[in-house]
């Protein structure tokens, strides 16, 4: 096994955070065996009332670069068929869309400036587009409302650290900026432009959360077409439906050069260059929990 080999962005793109107001807490992905990984915390998933251990825990989120094609893979308990509620308007929750941010602006400028990329991975979610596939042109919404969901972020790490659990999300902390924690979580997508679709069977060679102490519960993956995407440093979220967990990665232009597969250099890039994006990305995505009523 490789050994692990994290970077540390401190001193990166500073003045950019600190001018766009974000604080500068995070971590950028774990690098192993050609995968990118975030862990999150393992007793910040709310499932009835509850905190920890249900069926709404994630547990990882883990991307893989090769010539050709980039690979998601999640790790959680909540399975792709989804959590059987009757609170939810079609009676189940499901996983929510997974947002892609490559501008280096919070969240919701870049969805106001239509910089957002989504991938439809659950056909039978909420989603506002039609089909399972990768999306440009991103408008996000919330379905939270729907799902019998948390409000806000803020109010889901209320409730979370009332029970003594530790929201996080993966990479990004509890307390970020980067979107509004007194707004509804944005899960899924509204609207966007079809690029193109996924592979259902895609290659898990050296996958392995069980190394970082994620439990191997339920592994959800899919690939598409590396060309889809554009190179370089990205912010990636997910949350469920009802956004009572979710999870975040900081990618500091963390694939190779186009063509050449693998991943590229592990050592902290220079200042000035693409870590100015993960000095935004260093507070990402906070992550909301559903609140069941018992």
């Amino acid at each position: 096994m490789l050994p692990l080999k994290r970077f540390t962005p401190v001193g990166f793109g500073i003045g950019w955070a600190i001018a766009l107001g974000f604080s500068l807490s995070a971590q950028a992905a774990t690098l192993q065996n050609g995968w990118f990984y975030s862990i999150d915390s393992f007793d910040d998933g709310v499932t009835g009332g509850a905190v920890g251990g249900g069926v709404f825990e994630f547990y990882g989120l883990a991307i893989k670069a090769e010539a050709e094609t980039l690979t998601i893979a999640l790790n959680a308990n909540l399975p792709l068929s989804g959590y059987a509620a009757a609170e939810a308007s079609d009676g189940v929750i499901h996983w929510g869309d997974l947002f892609f941010n490559f501008s280096g602006q919070d969240f919701a400028t870049a969805a106001a400036a239509g910089n957002l990329f989504g991938v439809r991975f659950n056909e039978e979610n909420d989603s506002g587009v039609d089909a399972a596939g990768v999306y440009s042109n991103v408008t996000p919404t919330s379905v939270v409302a729907t799902n019998s969901g948390f409000s806000s972020f803020s109010d889901y790490n209320a409730t979370v650290l009332s029970q003594g659990g530790t929201p996080s999300f993966g990479d990004l902390p509890a307390d970020t900026n980067y979107f509004d924690l007194s707004a509804a979580p944005p899960n899924a997508i509204a609207a966007g432009t079809k690029m193109g679709e996924l592979d259902w069977a895609p290659n898990l060679t050296g996958l392995d959360f069980a190394s970082l102490g994620a439990v191997v519960s339920e592994t959800i993956a899919v690939s598409f077409e590396r060309s889809l995407l554009p190179e370089g440093s990205f912010i990636a979220h997910v949350l469920a439906e009802c956004a009572n967990d979710g999870i975040a990665i900081a990618a500091v232009n963390p694939f190779a050069r186009p063509g050449t597969g693998g991943p590229a250099d592990t050592s902290v890039p220079e200042p000035g260059s693409a870590l100015a994006v993960v000095g935004l990305g260093l507070c990402l995505i906070k992550r909301g929990k559903l609140w069941q009523r018992a």
